[in-house]
């Protein structure tokens, strides 16, 4: 018995509803995890930036120690011109001998480099012991 008239229409091309629902739900999977590694990587970026240019300040301030704030048990800071805010804390080490009747005093110095206020709250702090070059007491 042959098919009936309405049986042998032709299937129609294109998506169900489901596919589409299906394919879509993909689609957004995929970019969330995408926009997801991009907001690390930014952070990352941001990280790296900061510790950079952290890390050159307080190099930068550490070797002022002495020279453009004195060596002086205690604590001293102020705003850098980039608006960078630094802190320097002095401590007596030691007496250092240089040589024939000569010595030198010894301070722990740890400088501490933050962001101006509302740019993430980061900071860093740099240690060293610097040599008094004057050799005061």
């Amino acid at each position: 018995m042959p098919p009936a008239a309405e049986d042998a229409r032709p299937a129609e091309g294109g998506f169900t509803l489901l596919e589409f629902l299906a394919a879509f739900a993909i689609l957004t999977l995929f970019l969330s995890a995408i926009l997801a590694a991009l907001a690390v990587a930014i952070r990352g970026d941001h990280q790296a930036a900061f510790l950079t240019l952290g890390s050159a300040l307080a190099k930068g301030r550490l070797a002022a120690a002495g020279i453009d704030y004195p060596l002086r048990p205690g604590t001293t800071g102020g705003v850098l011109p980039n608006g960078y805010l630094w802190q320097a804390e002095i401590g007596r080490y030691a007496r250092v001998p240089l040589g024939r009747d000569r010595s030198a005093a010894g301070y722990r110095v740890a400088v501490t480099v933050a962001e101006p206020t509302g740019r993430g709250g980061r900071s860093l702090t740099l240690r060293s012991i610097v040599l008094d070059r004057e050799g005061r007491r």
